[in-house]
């Protein structure tokens, strides 16, 4: 009996000795900063990337990516370097995917596209936390899909501000519409406030109410999950408050200064336009020019506005990678191509404005008075979506509108019926 019980004690021990040389042990959980581990010492990676087609641009991120390289010594990839237009960056990227590049800049009003189409890498959650404290709300929220960050903000400078030449307008009369209107009548000279071009007029219908309160209206749209098709549209421009907004644009239509013109500036005492302008503004008022936010105005209904406007950044996009160390050279490569060195100098090089929020507070950006207005006018902006290309003919049909019976006498019956039949064309290119 002793004997047995010797027996089963040796077999026990032997057993967990068996044990503790057989099991592994368990796997360390992966960390999120480096998935892919270290890159393999005989590995190189192929990197695409599409940049913006202005002149200067390509060398420059070349540059870029070489100081990157130099910061880097760990990482080994060879870089193409391309120019693709931001606008077009997401038709072309969309074509095929799999052949698409590793990076590209595009537009923000193209990132539900590529999201649904799965050509762009959510960021992680370090790299998400990085985007966010860095950057300025709005281009994070361009940024945004859903409940994740998707793309990496490189500029915050796509709008439009107010215009004016100082020896005509008083800093007091470009406050509000009504002063900016009277200031040219007086003065003989040109109003430029582009009706026709919906990416302008819009700002009308996003004017919001000084001291707080929900813009007049609101237009979104929501694509279909390959992003190809919209499914539905959330556009209140034909309502009580589009009414107000509609009537103030016809009203402005009525004065003798009004033109329809956001590029010309001889002749004119003011001009909506934006940053892309600011040579042509400068050529025709030399020190005379000032920027501001766009000016505040009454409406019909006895409520003060501020006029709102579309907002655009420029972000870069990664595509998503089956080799996780690749992915991850191109998620930091990107975060040092947005980050404040980086946007500072291309706004030094380009006049680029940037969305890092310690780049905009440098002196020298803080002393440009065109990206100050425009900075100020994007507290008042909506981001742009992704819209129809319809949309832009139908909506600028209402500035037309303006255009064409400026002088006569429409009344507020003639005016929601041309709201109504905009409503009714925009409903139509709805995908059932």
């Amino acid at each position: 009996m002793k004997m047995t019980k010797i027996l089963s004690l040796v077999m026990a021990i032997l057993m967990v000795s068996l044990c503790l040389v057989a099991c592994p042990a368990p796997a360390e959980e992966a960390t999120t900063t480096n998935a892919g581990g270290d890159q393999p010492q005989d590995t190189v990676y192929d990197i695409t990337l599409w940049v913006s087609t202005t002149d200067g641009v390509k060398e420059f991120t070349e540059e870029q990516v070489e100081a990157f390289k130099a910061e880097h010594p760990e990482y080994k990839f060879n870089i193409t370097i391309q120019t693709v237009g931001e606008g077009d960056a997401a038709t072309e990227v969309l074509k095929d995917v799999a052949t698409a590049p590793d990076m590209y800049c595009f537009a923000q009003d193209q990132i539900a596209r590529l999201v649904q189409g799965g050509a762009l890498a959510k960021l992680g959650v370090q790299a998400a936390q990085k985007v966010t404290d860095e950057n300025d709300a709005g281009s994070v929220n361009a940024a945004t899909v859903g409940d994740g960050i998707w793309a990496y903000p490189m500029t915050s400078d796509n709008g439009v501000y107010l215009y004016y030449d100082s020896s005509i307008i008083s800093d007091e009369e470009a406050k509000t519409l009504e002063g900016v209107i009277a200031a040219c009548e007086r003065g003989n000279v040109l109003f430029g406030y582009e009706l026709t071009n919906a990416w302008i007029m819009a700002g009308f219908f996003f004017a919001q109410p000084v001291g707080g309160g929900a813009p007049l209206c609101t237009s979104t749209w929501t694509y279909s999950d390959d992003g190809k098709n919209p499914i539905a549209v959330n556009d209140t421009f034909n309502s009580a408050n589009g009414l107000v907004a509609m009537k103030e644009m016809f009203d402005l239509s009525a004065s003798k200064a009004w033109e329809n013109n956001s590029g010309t500036f001889n002749g004119y005492g003011a001009v909506v336009s934006g940053i892309w302008n600011a040579g042509a503004a400068e050529g025709a008022w030399g020190d005379n020019v000032k920027a501001v936010k766009l000016p505040t105005f009454v409406g019909s209904d006895g409520n003060t506005y501020q006029l709102g406007s579309y907002s655009g950044y420029k972000l870069i996009g990664c595509k998503p990678q089956e080799d996780p160390m690749k992915g991850k050279i191109c998620s930091e490569l990107a975060l040092y191509l947005t980050s404040e060195e980086a946007q500072l100098e291309r706004y030094y090089e380009f006049q680029w404005g940037p969305s890092n929020i310690a780049a905009q507070g440098n002196q020298d950006v803080v002393d440009n008075a065109l990206l100050a207005a425009l900075l100020e006018q994007n507290l008042y902006a909506q981001p742009q979506g992704v819209i129809p290309g319809d949309w832009w003919g139908e909506a600028g049909a209402l500035g037309e509108l303006c255009k064409t019976n400026r002088g006569l006498n429409l009344t507020d019956v003639d005016l929601q019926k041309a709201l109504a039949d905009y409503e009714a064309k925009i409903q139509a290119m709805i995908v059932k």
